[in-house]
């Protein structure tokens, strides 16, 4: 790792070494006086034994910091932690070092004074409390020193920074299916579910089983200590999968009242709920994030059973306040028109989801012929539900029967 110096302090370092040099040489050399000689010659050599100590400082400590990146939910504290390590024989005494914390409110951080000999390092920490949601940059790191005498001081900048990543904040959400399918895998009695992932035993060969189903190498083994010819083959699980796909509605546009801003963070929330949950239940997840603030306006992740750290990261970089050139006045007309659009997403990004999937909205009320209108992904064998936050009441079942949640604007949870 390389670490620059500042052109202002290399600047005034070469300076001052270069007038010592125009002073001291001229009156060496044209004063008939030893003593005053004996000085010009002892304050050059202190001189310069002070720059060689800190050109050699500066190429012998090295910052180091232990995490690249860090992950952290919103209202947490979070810890940065960095080393600060003298390679070099020569001791550096009195160093300062610090960190810059960004955007991250600092509790705990001091500016570190130590020294530090041969081979010797010593921590720079500090905690800082995430109270926003975002991904926010630590750094760079700083020293400040100078030789035994203070004639040269050097200043040090890692260029390297740690990316905090402030996911939504931790809220609970309890949604069951209706129709029995909870999120996750459930068993099943019937062998068509299999996952050949799972393995469950072994039985002995029966006439009509498929030859890819023969444990080969167990086989060999039975046979061999059982002197027989008999055959195994593997018995597997049977589960059935039901991924689920969550549409993201973060228009602006599409929400009413003066309180847009803690509606769309609720619905943010909402949705790492869902995330959190489908993963302790072992189940594919998926998320389209409609923005209309985003170049595309979209964004699609496919359901897969490892997306639970990108989609966790890009709702920590969901940016839905920036200014876009579609951006409108908020009428009643322009209101539906976004809507409008945001049904014609859900509609053709829902043709293109596998068998079975749960799709579920979270934004704001669409309105009785939306609803009705996304009755049409159930031919493709779609499960709809709703995650609505909207101050007025809302019945538990829309038209179509799919079920239909509140969200509640406030407090620990969702639903």
């Amino acid at each position: 790792m390389k670490i620059s110096l500042r052109n202002k302090v290399q600047i005034k370092r070469k300076k001052l070494l270069f007038w010592s040099f125009i002073f001291f040489l001229p009156v060496y050399f044209f004063t008939p006086i030893a003593f005053i000689q004996f000085l010009c010659i002892f304050f050059l050599f202190i001189i310069l034994f002070s720059r060689i100590y800190t050109e050699y400082l500066v190429r012998n400590i090295f910052i180091t910091r232990k995490d690249s990146e860090l992950r952290v939910f919103r209202h947490e504290w979070v810890r940065v932690e960095i080393k600060v390590e003298n390679r070099g024989i020569l001791p550096a005494f009195m160093l300062v070092s610090g960190d810059l914390s960004g955007e991250i409110q600092v509790i705990k951080m001091k500016k570190t004074f130590c020294t530090l000999f041969h081979n010797t390092w010593t921590m720079l920490c500090w905690d800082g409390l995430c109270a926003d949601r975002g991904v926010f940059s630590a750094g760079p790191a700083l020293i400040r020193g100078a030789d035994p005498l203070g004639i040269f001081p050097f200043h040090l900048t890692n260029k390297e920074t740690t990316k905090i990543y402030v996911y939504p904040a931790v809220r609970s959400i309890n949604l069951k299916k209706r129709m029995g399918i909870p999120l996750g895998n459930i068993v099943s009695i019937n062998p068509i579910f299999e996952d050949i992932t799972r393995c469950r035993s072994l039985r002995p060969y029966y006439h009509g089983d498929e030859r890819r189903r023969i444990n080969w190498k167990a086989s060999a083994h039975v046979s061999y200590g059982a002197q027989s010819s008999g055959l195994l083959v593997n018995e597997y699980e049977a589960t059935a999968s039901y991924p689920l796909m969550i549409f993201l509605n973060v228009n602006q546009n599409e929400y009413r009242g003066r309180n847009k801003r803690e509606l769309i963070e609720r619905t943010i929330e909402a949705a790492a709920a869902l995330c959190l949950m489908t993963f302790r239940e072992r189940q594919s997840l998926g998320i389209i994030i409609y923005n209309l603030n985003q170049k595309d306006g979209l964004c699609f992740i496919t359901p897969s059973s490892n997306n639970l750290i990108p989609i966790l990261e890009r709702l920590a970089a969901l940016n839905w306040s920036k200014s876009s050139k579609n951006a409108q006045p908020c009428g009643s007309a322009q209101q539906n028109q976004y809507a409008h659009n945001s049904l014609l997403t859900m509609i053709n990004c829902g043709r293109f989801l596998p068998y079975g999937t749960r799709y579920l909205y979270a934004g704001p009320d669409l309105g009785d012929e939306a609803y009705i209108t996304l009755n049409l992904l159930k031919k493709y064998h779609l499960s709809l539900e709703y995650l609505i936050i909207d101050d007025r009441a809302l019945p538990s079942v829309v038209p179509g029967n799919s079920p239909c949640y509140q969200m509640k604007e406030t407090g620990y949870e969702i639903v």
